[in-house]
């Protein structure tokens, strides 16, 4: 029985180093893969910010309510676009070597294969993801500085009140469009935001109730001796009309 035993634990020992040498060359083809988007993304990166400031682009950018998004500076535009070409490239790289990875990891016997894959499945979504929130957070910010700035804002001296609820629903959106886009649940996420809708719907329409009432009736006292004034200059002149008869 023993000697069946070492026999067995040889042989699964034996078939896992056999399969992951045979999947090394793979993992090796994946990493060059990787590099390779790493390297051109570096190369593209200077060529794009040049490209940038050939045509321009700072100028007509700054321009545009679009500005506030870009960093100050000359080339502030052209670098961010030459850094999102960078990244770009590189996503496009990883996503290419997993899906290379995806397919080999079919054919190959290494007891780590599935788990691999498993795990590989996860990692697409999850740069996405990450990209949403990270551009998504960025952009509240810069909606939050713009609505605290505003000159309707101002004008009803309500700018933390804007800027803090416009901060809140935008955070909120982009947290449950990122974590979906992930993979994450977010069911009970659309349950808060419906109950937290209906809430803000109902003092709202309280809200407007409310001072449409009492606006309401501060009016009506105003006016409402003008508005029985002819009624009671009507009433006199019939009366008087009797009398002379």
């Amino acid at each position: 029985m023993q000697p069946l035993l070492i026999d067995g634990i040889r042989m699964a020992v034996t078939d896992n180093i056999v399969g992951f040498v045979e999947f090394l060359p793979t993992l090796i083809g994946a990493a060059v893969l990787v590099y390779i988007g790493l390297y051109l993304g570096r190369k593209l990166e200077p060529m794009v910010t040049d490209a940038g400031r050939r045509v321009e682009l700072d100028e007509k950018v700054r321009e545009t309510p679009f500005d506030a998004l870009f960093p100050d500076g000359d080339d502030g535009v052209s670098r961010v676009f030459g850094v999102l070409i960078k990244f770009y490239v590189a996503a496009i790289a990883l996503v290419v070597a997993i899906e290379w990875l995806l397919i080999q990891i079919a054919t190959t016997n290494w007891y780590l294969t599935d788990y691999l894959q498993e795990l590989l499945g996860y990692v697409p979504p999850f740069v996405i993801g990450g990209a949403v929130l990270f551009v998504g957070f960025y952009v509240a910010n810069w909606a939050t500085d713009e609505v605290r700035d505003s000159v309707l804002a101002d004008r009803f001296d309500i700018s933390p009140l804007a800027a803090g609820t416009t901060k809140a629903f935008l955070y909120f959106v982009v947290l449950v469009i990122g974590l979906d886009t992930m993979g994450v649940d977010v069911t009970i996420l659309h349950t808060f935001a419906q109950a937290f809708a209906y809430a803000a719907g109902l003092a709202l329409a309280l809200a407007v109730g409310i001072a449409f009432g009492w606006g309401g009736k501060d009016y009506v006292a105003e006016n409402i001796d003008s508005w029985f004034q002819p009624s009671e200059n009507a009433a006199d002149d019939a009366t008087a009309t009797v009398s002379d008869d």
